[in-house]
């Protein structure tokens, strides 16, 4: 590098062999500079070739050997599992991450995948298809005349029972699988919590927004119970009246300014435990689903607070997933869904219980081929249908443009 551009050219137009004599060594120089010549002829620029046809497209896609189904014509930019009744909407069947969440879930999974890839939306299949609940929230915009069997005098239960059913009619999980959909089709209560409106621009607005998410939720299920007409176990009188206590002791302290919110950090980790104890004690272990799990942390990492309230806010998130996951007694299942993978243990401690899911193979080499090429038939189960259930493979792709 020391050498003049033009002391450079010579070099490089002179062979190495004529600057040395016959039988001498070589000089540390002249074998850099000989390096350097072997390196470039090692390098072949290569440019990057993009298929232009639909069929190449979708071999640079993902595997190909699982399960597809593709319904209707009509694509739309973000489509809801329970659109499913729309027959012209544009719908990939991806029923099979039930069974794939189950038999690739022992205790608590996570899985971290970019914007836009389906995790909200195989959340809610897992959810309405699980759940005992009715989950009306979910099915108010399904209409009910796309129930031919169902009378106009039916009760709103027997009503989301068969718009549920209506969901998975020809499923490839109830197709392919029909013992297992018959086994575990609205069979567990399932406990789901979205994270993603817990923000707040201080510390105390914060707590209260987390406070507000668990809130609903208990309020839901509080619903449930007047909706259903539940007939409440002698064990779960108590539970339940400890719920209502607590769910009063939240609507008290949210009067408050959101300054003296900070008081009341336990009021979210009391306020899960109070739920958690009556779901399990009316209805025994429940599936755990929370979506958007990172948005709290990625908002006490952005935030503008002072180290205190930031660590503070570290360690209320901690125990409280600590409580929902490793200390649950009353778990049967669980998974997250986030963008990135945020660290819940210090050292050791905490929920480390998670068993983490990757869709991409760390490989020290090509990470992007061995995602493009098929290692091994899709078996249909387990994994291969649990991580198949995100993104579009490449025999779906080719049936959407074909539709």
């Amino acid at each position: 590098r020391k050498l003049s551009a033009k002391r450079r050219m010579d070099v490089d137009d002179e062979p190495v062999r004529k600057r040395r004599k016959p039988g001498s060594a070589r000089t540390p120089r002249s074998r850099a500079i000989a390096g350097v010549r072997a390196r470039r002829r090692e390098c072949v620029y290569q440019p990057t070739v993009f298929p232009g046809t639909p069929e190449k497209l979708s071999k640079t896609l993902r595997p190909s050997g699982s399960p597809t189904r593709v319904s209707g014509t009509k694509v739309i930019a973000s489509v809801k599992f329970t659109d499913a009744g729309t027959n012209s909407l544009c719908k990939v069947d991806k029923s099979l991450v039930c069974k794939g969440f189950w038999e690739t879930i022992d205790e608590v999974g996570r899985i971290c995948l970019p914007r836009r890839s389906g995790k909200t939306y195989n959340l809610t299949q897992l959810l309405l298809f699980f759940s005992m609940s009715p989950e009306l929230d979910y099915l108010e915009a399904m209409p009910d005349s796309m129930i031919a069997e169902c009378s106009g005098e039916a009760d709103a239960i027997a009503l989301c029972r068969k718009k549920r059913e209506c969901l998975f009619k020809d499923s490839l999980l109830q197709t392919m699988y029909p013992e297992f959909y018959a086994e575990n089709f609205m069979k567990y209560p399932v406990l789901y919590i979205s994270l993603s409106e817990c923000k707040g621009a201080s510390f105390g607005t914060f707590i209260r927004s987390l406070c507000d998410t668990l809130a609903l939720v208990t309020k839901k299920w509080l619903e449930e119970i007047e909706v259903t007409e539940v007939k409440i176990a002698v064990r779960s009188k108590y539970p339940l009246d400890e719920l209502k206590r607590k769910l009063q002791t939240y609507q008290n302290a949210s009067d408050l300014p959101a300054r003296h919110m900070s008081d009341y950090t336990d009021l979210a980790q009391s306020l899960f435990q109070a739920l958690s104890t009556f779901i399990a004690k009316q209805y025994g272990k429940y599936l755990l689903l929370i979506d958007e799990y990172d948005i709290p942390f990625i908002t006490i990492h952005l935030a503008k607070w002072s180290d205190e309230d930031k660590q503070a806010a570290l360690d209320v998130m901690k125990t409280l997933f600590q409580k929902m996951l490793k200390d649950n007694k009353y778990l049967l299942k669980g998974l997250l869904f986030g963008v990135f993978e945020i660290p819940l243990t210090e050292m050791g401690s905490g929920a480390n219980n998670i068993k983490d899911i990757h869709m991409i193979p760390a490989e020290e080499s090509d990470i992007q081929g061995n995602i493009l090429t098929a290692a091994h038939p899709h078996s249909g189960c387990g994994m291969d249908a649990l991580t198949d259930s995100f993104w579009f493979n490449a025999h779906e792709v080719e049936q959407m443009l074909d539709n």
